[in-house]
């Protein structure tokens, strides 16, 4: 048998056994000591992607000492010395890359004893490893797996690893095992992946230390190393891969499109050069692209240089009049730029008063608020900590007494947290989490897996939102990979809202998502989620949730779905794209003023939240969405209802895209002040037209005067691979017939030529005025016509 780690059990001494010796040069190892357990890394325990595996937990023991578990095999992955190069969107912004691991690993590869094995009466035994969580208390981590037997048994096994200053002057990497529930004729080993003879029998209270020399300071690596070509580099430290792909449109056009309609020469690059630094619209739709003034010219041209790298063999001449149909838009008449009129709103809707709960030292990139029963606010942050906070005093009447405490780090994307019985749960993005706290100072102890069971790979764009908790299950809902290769297909659960029980079991429910930023409870208890615009969704969506429901992005169908695809399910509301919505997120039942029972639901990249009037109709929902409020520090990303009656609104954002304005952070609350505000309050289908409610009565003499100055539009949608795509069929309708009701509370509109399936637009005349001499707030409004009632 191969040479082996030195092992004890904790009634003995402990035996120092040799494993691996580096001759290098001896540094000191001042960090490594095991006196005192400060960590030098804040979280020094955190989930992420790393090198390109989904499931990942590294642990940095010092400034220089890491290791880190697959807690998708549930096995220890690499230990080294070196460090963690933080890349990707919540540490630097940047999408489709991922944190990696540099410097020098202790243990040759292959030669780790991480691979798990179950002996009976020393025959091996099937078995599946299955991670159950972590402990962290006084600075030290508990590791527990289950190994799960064909039977059901469970034999259940902590580890607690550590680097500790070795009284010889060496390095030791111990870990500590407990091994529970075997029975007497089961044997637990590790062995090699290399060498499965090589093996170490764990017994309970086993230790087992490797021992190394002090290594030379390790370098990290520039990172252009890593890059095949240095544009890449550039347009991952811009916003480029916000709106384009290699090959494919997105919001603009895919690098192939680009160097396929422009020769490579220098007239052309001095062109584009100037397009990027300036930004603009117009070449290849409305949609504009960002300026770029920081851009050095050098870095432009390296970024052109890899476009043109797409450039079709043989094509010699400029290609002029390939526009991409995917980003085509019809042209429209201008409306106006008034705020609420054609244009996003801008400050606090009137009934409504803000509090700033932000400040100086905390600005939460905000993925999930919660209350607990105590009335503090937890709110989970999409950032580089990974942090649940609690926030004690956020009801009273002066910020500045809140005080804010953190209560747990290191989660992997926590885009959502409830609070079920009292009890924590946090969404990340590979698993659903219980946080205890188990010495009761506050600080959550245990990072307890209660679902990890759906399909996740190393791609930025697999997130998971949420969290819903009703009637005993928790809802969420997961995107899809936005970087495959042409031969890699979307996982199974990918797209899809998943109902899961306490117990971790799964049901799927709707399917055909792309990107679902938000869940919420609407009318009658059903449940409402939103979608964001892109391949195969022309606009994005507003989606009541049903089982079996497909709702339209065809990456997530199996091959055989693909040759007879199933017939999408419209959306209970169109949130048409650049005009009432980018990145629509989590949807929440109105409690108060005028508009209790209807939905609101925020916005990441058009700001603000919007109010959706929702209507069953022949068996199905449909609606309008109005503007409602602005004025907010960030884009929209989650909203809870406090014990106060307020609605708290969580922001965030992130450098070239997903942002409002580019702001990135933000908390803040509304509360109903009880004053009225003149606008449209709801929009109801009507066999012959339509029927519009408004929240004061119309005066009849200026009604009378500019009510012909209404703007009506209907037009369709089609789902196609392109990113988004236009209005069709786009018709001015022309009412037949208006009548304002004696109460001046209602218009009812008959008109001719509606059609199901389609969105009717409504921009009511900018000088309408209510009885109380009031303006609109917002003249404008979108209804899904899905059916025409009877």
């Amino acid at each position: 048998m191969n040479t082996k780690p030195s092992i004890s059990k904790s009634k003995n001494a402990w035996l120092l056994y040799v494993l691996l010796l580096f001759s290098l040069i001896s540094t000191s190892c001042k960090d490594t000591s095991s006196k005192a357990k400060m960590r030098s890394m804040d979280p020094w325990a955190f989930r992420s992607v790393l090198d390109k595996k989904p499931r990942m937990l590294t642990l940095a023991f010092d400034t220089a000492n890491f290791a880190a578990y697959d807690l998708g095999k549930g096995e220890l992955y690499k230990v080294w010395n070196g460090g963690v190069i933080k890349e990707g969107t919540v540490f630097t912004n940047k999408k489709n890359i991922q944190p990696t691991s540099w410097g020098l690993p202790y243990f040759e590869e292959g030669k780790l004893f991480n691979q798990w094995q179950v002996k009976k009466n020393g025959a091996p035994v099937s078995m599946k490893v299955k991670y159950k969580g972590y402990v962290i208390l006084n600075e030290q981590i508990t590791l527990n797996f289950d190994l799960v037997l064909p039977s059901g048994e469970a034999i259940h096994v902590e580890e607690q690893p550590e680097f500790n200053l070795a009284e010889d002057g060496s390095i030791e990497f111990m870990r500590k095992f407990t091994v529970n529930n075997k029975s007497k004729d089961l044997e637990v080993i590790l062995h090699q992946e290399s060498n499965a003879e090589n093996f170490i029998s764990i017994a309970d209270q086993e230790v087992i230390i490797d021992h190394f020399q002090p290594v030379s300071k390790q370098e990290k690596p520039a990172i252009a190393e890593g890059y095949d070509h240095l544009g890449i580099l550039w347009m991952e430290n811009s916003d480029c891969y916000t709106c384009h792909e290699e090959e494919h449109a997105m919001v603009g056009p895919s690098f192939k499109q680009i160097a396929t309609r422009y020769e490579k020469n220098a007239a052309n690059i001095s062109l584009l050069t100037r397009k990027i630094i300036n930004g603009g619209s117009g070449v290849w739709g409305n949609t504009p692209m960002n300026p770029h003034p920081d851009l050095k010219e050098k870095e432009i041209t390296t970024i052109l240089d890899y476009v043109f790298t797409f450039r079709p063999k043989g094509e010699e001449k400029s290609i002029t009049n390939n526009k991409p149909k995917s980003i085509r838009k019809i042209k429209e008449d201008p409306l106006p730029l008034k705020p609420g009129f054609g244009a996003p709103l801008e400050g606090v809707h009137p009934s409504y008063d803000l509090t700033v709960l932000h400040n100086d030292d905390f600005q939460p990139r905000v993925g999930g608020l919660a209350f607990l029963p105590d009335g503090r606010l937890l709110v989970s942050t999409w950032d580089s900590i990974g942090g649940i906070y609690a926030m004690e005093g956020v009801t009273g009447p002066d910020p500045k007494k809140i005080k804010i405490q953190r209560i747990a780090s290191g989660l992997a994307e926590p885009l959502g947290v409830e609070v079920v019985d009292g009890e924590i749960y946090v969404l990340q993005k590979h698993e659903l989490t219980k946080l205890i706290d188990h010495d009761g100072d506050g600080v959550m102890d245990e990072y307890k897996v209660i679902c990890d069971g759906w399909g996740v790979r190393d791609d930025f764009h697999e997130f998971a939102f949420g969290l819903v908790y009703q009637k005993e299950h928790f809802y969420i809902t997961l995107s899809m990979a936005m970087r495959l290769l042409s031969t890699e297909r979307q996982l199974p659960d990918r797209g899809r809202t998943l109902k899961i029980s306490k117990d971790g079991s799964i049901e799927r429910l709707d399917y055909g998502l792309r990107t679902p930023n938000g869940i919420g409870v609407g009318p009658n208890d059903q449940l409402f989620l939103t979608d964001n615009q892109g391949q195969w969704l022309p606009a994005n969506k507003l989606i009541h949730v049903q089982k079996g429901n497909y709702n339209g992005m065809a990456w997530g169908l199996s091959e055989e779905e693909e040759e007879n695809p199933p017939k999408a399910s419209p959306p209970a509301i169109w949130l048409p794209d650049n005009e009432i919505g980018n990145s629509p997120s989590e949807p929440i039942l109105m409690k108060d003023g005028p508009y209790k029972g209807q939905l609101l639901h925020g916005d990441v990249s058009n700001g603000g939240i919007k109010r959706d009037f929702l209507e069953m109709v022949d068996g199905q929902y449909q609606g309008a969405v109005f503007r409602f409020s602005q004025g907010f520090s960030a884009g929209v990303n989650r909203l809870v209802w406090g014990p106060d009656g307020a609605l708290y609104v969580g922001e965030v954002g992130m450098v070239g895209g997903w942002s409002w304005k580019e702001n990135q952070y933000g908390l803040e609350k509304i509360s109903y002040n009880g004053k009225s505000t003149f606008e449209m309050l709801s929009i109801k289908a009507k066999p012959e037209g339509f029927e519009i409610e408004f929240t004061e009565a119309l005066d009849q003499k200026n009604f009378d005067t500019v009510i012909d100055k209404m703007v009506l539009q209907q037009y369709r949608y089609e789902a196609t691979a392109a990113y988004g795509g236009p209005k069709l069929d786009l018709v001015t309708l022309k009412p037949q017939e208006v009548l304002l009701a004696d109460d001046g509370m209602k218009i009812d509109l008959k008109i001719d030529g509606l059609k199901e399936n389609h969105v009717v637009y409504f921009n009511l005349p900018v000088d309408l005025k209510s009885t109380n001499g009031n303006a609109l707030w917002s003249s404008e409004a979108w209804y899904t016509l899905n059916k025409i009632p009877n």
